[in-house]
């Protein structure tokens, strides 16, 4: 039996106290390759790290170090609370004991990092959201946060690096900067040193942290340097199968997700599907009959619809219905993960269609774009939502000039106000606010210029009261503000 502090006695009198129970942790070495086995050395590393914490923690106590809560909650340019210990002022910014942005990162306070550096970027409401899909800060989350992906806390030099590139990309807009580019060339260094060892390049905090990296690297467009990280774990789940290396099934939802989004924002390969891990796949359950059928405005096209496709919608139906139920409970984590892996289907077939015609084309962009914000508003909505409204909107111009619309004008409508409401401000939605405008003089021929009027047709499709009924009210009041009329009735 082997303690991980060699001299208890030293360090017992250099300190002037005694021994405190649960300071040193034991671990019993019965053959060489104990020492290298890898839940010893993970045990060792988190007890030395939390031990170090601890001390640094009770010496910013006693100089009355200031404590600053913050959480995900907090919006951009609301003032933080704070707590002010006891004592004189001294040192500085530390993370808070309470502070649930951090301890949603270290359960464990375990931090291997600047922890005054690390608060300052959770004090950044979009910052705390650019893990994901990797892993969460959000309650409602909770089936995807660190802990259930990690199990430990941030004591991984690895994951540590790639977690504050997350960070700071996002605080600086997403671009690569000094900051940036230090953690990167630390986690990749880090990952590299890994590689030669299947146990410790098929951990999770290594498979998370190269994951990470590929989010990055997605937000900026880089097709090959995501393929590049994304084979890579490809392969590294190819070592997992074939040596019987078993993985957590939310780092398994983290890849799927990861590798989803980012063909979607880059247009790179897939490395898996909706199919691929056992603990994503969905199908459709004793819901009511009703939910798993095709809204009105679909049924009177379906013979124009693909048979994959009208089961695509089908099933988004049942998504939204189920959204709107009003029995659905968000913080239930298991009805949350089924959440998760209704959309996760939903999404993982629509990027696997075919290609469509152009009318089709829209159609599946503006699908898509309601099965993320069905499934949660918050789940990746600084990326994705307008990355796929931009894409939309590029369609609907290029197609503009179709007569194929003629014939299928509150189509048309529901499409500019599924790519205009979950547009963020700026110039995609102005631009399709315009078109908006544009088709209500000219093909609508003054259908569509009063909001119920308006609501009615959206109820034909896919239509959510709790997930849509305020973005596109918004979108109709700007719209028709610019237009210089508001109707309600």
């Amino acid at each position: 039996m082997l303690p991980i502090s060699r001299r208890p006695t030293t360090a017992a009198k250099a300190g002037g106290h005694p021994i405190a129970a649960g300071q040193f942790q034991f671990i019993s070495i019965q053959t060489p390759n104990d020492a290298r086995d890898r839940a010893t050395a993970h045990l060792a590393r988190s007890h030395a790290a939390k031990q170090a914490l601890q001390k640094k923690r009770k010496r910013q106590q006693e100089m009355g170090a200031h404590f600053r809560v913050m959480t995900p909650q907090d919006k951009p340019g609301t003032p933080a609370k704070t707590e002010m210990a006891a004592g004189p002022v001294a040192g500085t910014a530390a993370v808070s004991l309470h502070s649930p942005s951090a301890g949603a990162l270290d359960p464990f306070y375990t931090l291997a990092v600047d922890s005054s550096r690390l608060q300052t970027l959770l004090g950044d409401y979009k910052a705390r959201l650019a893990p994901e899909p990797v892993f969460t800060m959000t309650e409602k989350l909770a089936f995807q946060n660190f802990g259930s992906v990690f199990q430990m806390g941030l004591v991984d030099p690895t994951l540590v690096s790639a977690i504050m590139l997350s960070f700071a990309f996002s605080v600086a807009g997403g671009q690569i900067n000094r900051e940036c580019l230090a953690y990167q060339d630390q986690a990749i260094s880090h990952i590299r040193e890994r590689i030669g060892s299947p146990t410790e390049a098929t951990s999770e905090s290594t498979l998370g942290a190269i994951l990470l990296l590929a989010g990055v690297e997605a937000r900026r467009g880089m097709t090959s340097h995501v393929q590049l990280h994304m084979g890579g774990v490809r392969s590294l789940l190819d070592v997992c199968e074939n040596k019987g290396i078993p993985l957590n099934g939310a780092i398994k939802r983290a890849i799927f997700w990861q590798d989803l989004n980012s063909s979607v924002l880059a247009g790179s390969s897939r490395i898996v599907d909706h199919t691929t891990f056992s603990e994503l796949r969905w199908t459709r359950d004793p819901s009511p009959p009703d939910y798993f059928r095709l809204p009105p405005g679909f049924r009177i096209r379906s013979h124009t619809l693909p048979l994959e496709f009208v089961e695509i919608l089908e099933d988004l139906h049942a998504l939204q219905c189920i959204r709107d139920a009003p029995l659905l409970r968000e913080f239930d984590v298991a009805a949350s993960a089924q959440i998760n892996n209704h959309a996760a289907s939903i999404q993982s077939r629509l990027m696997g269609l075919p290609d469509l015609v152009p009318v089709l084309s829209c159609c599946r962009l503006a699908a898509y774009l309601c099965s993320v914000t069905l499934c949660c508003k918050i789940w990746c909505a600084l990326v994705i939502p307008p990355h796929v409204s931009s894409q939309l909107l590029r369609k609907l111009q290029h197609a503009s000039n179709d007569r194929v619309w003629d014939d299928h004008p509150d189509l048309l409508l529901w499409l500019l106000y599924v790519g205009g409401a979950f547009a963020p401000a700026g110039a995609v939605r102005a631009e399709y606010a315009m078109l908006l405008r544009l088709n209500n003089t000219t093909r609508f021929g003054g259908l569509y210029y009063s909001w119920p009027e308006v609501l009615k047709a959206m109820k034909r499709f896919i239509w959510s009261e709790k997930a849509f009924m305020s973005y596109f009210q918004e979108f109709y009041k700007e719209s028709c503000s610019q237009a210089g009329s508001i109707i309600h009735a």
